[in-house]
């Protein structure tokens, strides 16, 4: 007889040659059984434990959209089971339609209490401009000392914006990511998982895969940091990671904290042309060719472009050089993106800007402007309008 409740069980560490794969099984009443995997080469895996924590925090968007109960099969932290049930009440509250408050049982309940000689940190890093931020300011920055964090060790994960199918281009990405760490003394540490595929809804769910990946070091770790992609003077709700509900995927042991929130990616960017080797190995782009480059052309490259121009700052190697005709042709493809080139035409001619690509821009954003309104209800072009507000 299927089962009503999502099961989850956690599976013992296979040891497989180069790595250690760590792995659980969830049974859904709808979807039958189907395995969630986290692999660290041997070089890190030393570094790693299990941690049942991991796979709820892993798990927990999937069962939220499920709006089914849910049954661990193993212990799970007190502590983080508390912050579950209010990080579900956010999620529900903020997306109704997709996801549903629900019951997290485990078959224990005690804390996963390591005892660790002294306070360190693992960041999350993708090479691009915010988590790149993140290791400078606390490095070689000017981050304030009592937010200061040492940060021992960079996670770098295989299957979030690289597919795990692009094996090359995710050792390609290591190359350029372990030369831009080793500048401040900073370990590289790699894994990769099949979170992603297991949970579609990205916008959303990667808070959960970056979370749960930092978990799996918890015995070496106190902290594992996210780094802020929305300042607090400019935050996207509902979005996957954000300084709301970030925290509430922490247990007593091991704390995830939102890093960078109240610095704008246009100061980002500007405090990090004062680092070249930082900011010349930027990756930013999720629509390249290859994946581990950035294409010049989607609306994130060309958006941090545009900043880089408004801001007087040289444009990374990294980046491809933008042309007018390129710009004339940009796609837009989200509300939010779209509000942020609006924006940028605003703000540039506030400061006096002059040169072409202000006109261009201004011309573009216009024509898609037209287009949409054409297409849109009543409340859509409402919501437009009120998305013009938002600031750069």
């Amino acid at each position: 007889m299927t089962s009503s409740k999502i099961n989850i069980w956690v599976e013992e560490p296979v040891l497989d040659g180069d790595c250690t794969t760590f792995s659980a099984v969830i049974e859904d009443p709808s979807e039958g059984r189907q395995t969630l995997w986290y692999k660290i080469p041997s070089a890190h895996s030393h570094l790693a434990s299990n941690s049942f924590d991991a796979f709820i925090v892993a798990n927990i968007f999937f069962i939220m959209k499920a709006g089914v109960d849910c049954h661990f099969h193993g212990n799970l932290s007190t502590s983080l089971l508390r912050n579950l049930a209010e990080f579900q009440s956010a999620w529900a509250a903020w997306r109704p339609e997709r996801y549903k408050q629900v019951e997290i049982k485990a078959d224990t309940e005690t804390e996963e209490t390591v005892a660790k000689p002294r306070a360190v940190a693992l960041a999350a890093f993708s090479g691009g401009v915010d988590s790149t931020f993140t290791i400078f300011r606390h490095t070689i920055g000017t981050c304030p000392q009592a937010w200061r964090r040492n940060i021992e060790a960079c996670l770098f994960v295989n299957g979030f914006d690289i597919p795990l199918s692009d094996e090359n281009a995710f050792e390609r990405a290591c190359e350029k990511v372990r030369s831009t760490l080793s500048k401040v003394g900073v370990k590289l540490i790699t894994m990769s998982t099949n979170m992603q595929a297991l949970n579609i809804e990205w916008d959303d769910t990667h808070i959960a895969g970056l979370a749960s990946s930092l978990m799996f070091f918890k015995n070496n770790f106190n902290e594992g940091l996210i780094a802020s992609g929305c300042a607090y003077n400019r935050l996207v709700t509902p979005w996957g990671s954000n300084p709301i509900t970030d925290h509430l995927l922490s247990s007593s042991s091991f704390q995830i904290v939102h890093d960078g929130a109240a610095v704008r990616r246009l100061e980002k960017i500007k405090l990090l042309s004062a680092w070249p080797e930082g900011y010349d190995n930027l990756r930013v782009c999720f629509s390249a060719q290859n994946r581990d480059e950035n294409c010049g052309l989607c609306a994130k490259c060309v958006m941090d472009i545009l900043l880089m121009r408004m801001e007087g700052v040289r444009q990374p190697a990294s980046y491809p050089q933008l042309s007018d005709a390129k710009l004339a042709n940009l796609e837009i493809p989200t509300p939010h993106q779209f509000a942020g080139f609006g924006s940028v035409v605003v703000k540039a001619r506030e400061a006096g800007i002059k040169d072409a690509w202000v006109s261009i821009l201004d011309k573009r954003v216009t024509q898609l402007q037209r287009a949409a309104q054409k297409s849109a209800s009543p409340i859509e072009r409402l919501e437009r309008l009120f998305s013009r507000n938002t600031k750069v």
